[in-house]
């Protein structure tokens, strides 16, 4: 018998004890051979010999998943579907099985949903990112970094987190900064204004097989320190973007470009757009190619840039930033405190949010009454959303007006039709301090009833995936590719400040809203709004009940429960702005 075959033998022996004693499921059996299986994973480890038969990969394996089906609840659950991961994911390293990765990436997962709350879910997270990372998939690897940080922020895996995160932004970013210097041409054709080009075949070539995207529009909304420009399609098409510095010789200011691959523009498209605010001078749009439209921002004055994309209709949406002034204190402080801890929102914020270091009072508020127009919300038995929280945001107004005696505005005042990017756009263009998004909820059920308060993050359940996709006007899958959009959207945005201000209004909402009925406390969540991405203040989305369930529903049909619901918005609107006002004071 050779040396190998002899490993294999002796291990399998002791393999087959354990297989042997895993039937019937008793807690200390199960304990016993998850223990056996840890102390001959070592062994193995210790062997290098044996590591080369594949045969005992895959029969550790099999060890510790008798002790998981044994018990799939029990506490040795997590620890087995861990070290199956970890099993699985070396020997695809050593034996490049693609099936190995498969299931050590399914086991992690698996990990991951179910043991939410073991002190193992962040190994497993973990470790599914290091995977994500040796594919060649930073994007993937980043969000799973992310969710690390996110939803165990005190567990002993953060630190590592961060760290390949950092790795990551640099990485992404490099790989901006090379595309961009790929480019072979910064601007777009001398004759890019004069007619569309897209039809035309390339020279010594064929015109592009396939109908192009048609560009729909070009719009924007802006303030010296924040731009939004928007460009709508018919149809999803790919796009890159890039930042390219100024050019002296050929006096061309910094350029900020877009360029969208199997697009035209139509006959009569007005291709360029002035802007003239502090930040850009005008958006230019032109046939660059036969099959890419070319979008320039001809910049004055850019701290940075966000891009992403919104669908039904499809449009990319670029929102810039200038520098906002203030004291040097104050910027100091900000620099300690430039990346927002990531939390998940069963955790409290931190004591002292930015805005409130920063001695940050509030001067505006933008409501935002959901839907309107030709999308009328959610709809049962006659009665429509759009309708109801116009209603509501109108009352919440008039009551934050008493009681702070500031500025409220609304994004509409009657039964009108807005974009979602443009509700957002309104807020920070009149530079508010908080923005809050009115809805009412559905589902399929009728027996789901309650009240909701969500900041923008990433999802941390099924059914905040569910209300953000009825919101956004679009599916979960939709939503599960939007959160790798916001892996980078959320580093500056504001969701301590967001999720204290969530609290807030949710607590004030219930109180308000239990002197008139029972309701159900469905509590504050974290989900992608669209709605809610690029705003620059505190913002939250309101869910004042379920317009599909009889009683809420009957309730909200009520001027005074309406009335008690706008009542507790806009007291916790009212104490989160006190909170900030004594920190000044």
């Amino acid at each position: 018998m050779s040396w190998t075959r002899a490993l294999i033998f002796l291990l399998g022996l002791a393999l087959i004890a354990g297989l042997a004693g895993a039937t019937p499921a008793r807690a200390q059996d199960a304990k016993a051979i998850y223990e056996q299986a840890r102390a001959d994973y070592h062994w193995l480890m210790e062997h290098p010999k044996a590591q080369e038969v594949y045969q005992n990969w895959q029969s550790l394996a099999e060890r510790f998943a008798r002790v998981y089906t044994s018990d799939p609840r029990g506490p040795q659950a997590p620890g087995a579907l861990l070290w199956m991961g970890r099993i699985h994911a070396q020997a695809w390293r050593r034996f490049k099985r693609d099936e190995d990765l498969t299931q050590a990436m399914d086991l992690y997962t698996r990990l991951v949903n179910r043991f939410p709350d073991s002190r193992l879910a962040d190994d497993g997270q973990l470790m599914l990112a290091g995977l994500y990372e040796e594919t060649n998939d930073p994007k993937k690897a980043y969000l799973a970094y992310l969710r690390v940080t996110m939803n165990y922020p005190r567990g002993d895996m953060a630190p590592r987190a961060k760290k390949r995160l950092d790795v990551l932004e640099e990485r992404l970013a490099n790989q901006q900064r090379e595309q961009a210097k790929s480019e072979p041409s910064a601007e777009l054709p001398a004759d890019a204004s004069a007619k569309p080009q897209a039809k035309t075949p390339p020279p010594g070539g064929k015109a592009p097989t396939g109908a192009l995207a048609t560009v729909k529009g070009l719009r924007h909304w802006s303030t010296p320190s924040y731009t939004r420009v928007v460009i709508g399609l018919e149809r999803p098409v790919p796009y890159n973007s890039a930042l390219l510095k100024q050019d002296p010789d050929h006096n061309k200011p910094r350029r900020l470009y877009l360029d969208l691959k199997g697009a035209s523009l139509p006959q009569g498209f007005d291709d360029k757009v002035p802007i003239g605010d502090g930040l850009l001078r005008a958006a230019r749009a032109g046939q660059y190619n036969p099959d890419t439209v070319r979008l320039v921002l001809d910049i004055k004055h850019l701290a940075s840039y966000k891009v992403f994309t919104l669908n039904d209709p499809f449009r990319v949406v670029i929102d810039c930033f200038g520098q906002q002034p203030k004291a040097k204190a104050h910027a100091i402080q900000a620099k300690k405190e430039r990346r927002v801890k990531r939390g998940k929102a069963s955790e409290q914020p931190p004591e002292l949010s930015l805005a409130a270091a920063l001695g940050l009072g509030v001067k505006r508020v933008v409501i935002d009454p959901g839907h309107g127009g030709k999308d009328p919300g959610a709809q049962w038995k006659g009665t429509q959303e759009k309708a109801l929280v116009l209603d509501i945001a109108q009352r919440v107004a008039a009551k934050l007006r008493k009681l702070l005696g500031v500025q409220v505005l609304l994004t509409r005042n009657s039964d009108t039709y807005l974009d979602l990017e443009e509700r957002t756009a309104f807020a920070n263009t009149k530079d508010a301090d908080i923005f809050v998004s009115i809805h009412a909820n559905a589902a399929a059920s009728h027996r789901l009833n309650g009240i909701e308060t969500y900041f923008l993050n990433l999802a941390s359940d099924e059914e905040s995936m569910r209300v953000a996709a009825r919101e956004n006007a679009t599916t979960t899958r939709s939503i599960s590719d939007l959160q790798v959009i916001l892996n980078d959207l959320m580093l500056n945005s504001k969701i301590n400040e967001s999720n204290r201000l969530a609290r807030s209004v949710q607590g004030s909402l219930l109180a308000s809203t239990r002197q008139k009925a029972k309701v159900n406390d469905l509590e504050v969540k974290q989900a992608p709004f669209y709605v809610l991405i690029g705003a620059r203040m505190p913002a939250v989305l309101v869910e004042v009940g379920f317009i599909t369930n009889p009683n809420e529903h009957r309730l909200l049909r009520s001027n005074a429960y309406r009335d008690a619901v706008a009542q507790g918005i806009a007291e916790g609107v009212a104490r989160y702005a006190k909170q900030l006002k004594r920190v000044e004071g």
